[in-house]
């Protein structure tokens, strides 16, 4: 995946756990990789956070 894909995914995965259980979850994940958003990730943890945010998003 390009990193456009990645950003636009990662952030409608976020948008969508945001809208669920609030943005403090949403950016909770991001800060477990030193980050207060996707332009602050680093691209190795692309597919970490697009997970971790998954599986918070399915448990709804």
């Amino acid at each position: 995946m390009t990193n456009l894909d990645w950003e636009i995914n990662i952030e409608a995965v976020a948008a969508s756990v945001a809208a669920k259980y609030g943005s403090e979850v949403a950016e909770s994940v991001f800060r477990r990789y030193d980050a207060t958003c996707f332009e602050d990730l680093g691209p190795v943890y692309y597919g970490e956070v697009f997970g971790d945010l998954m599986l918070i998003d399915e448990d709804g």
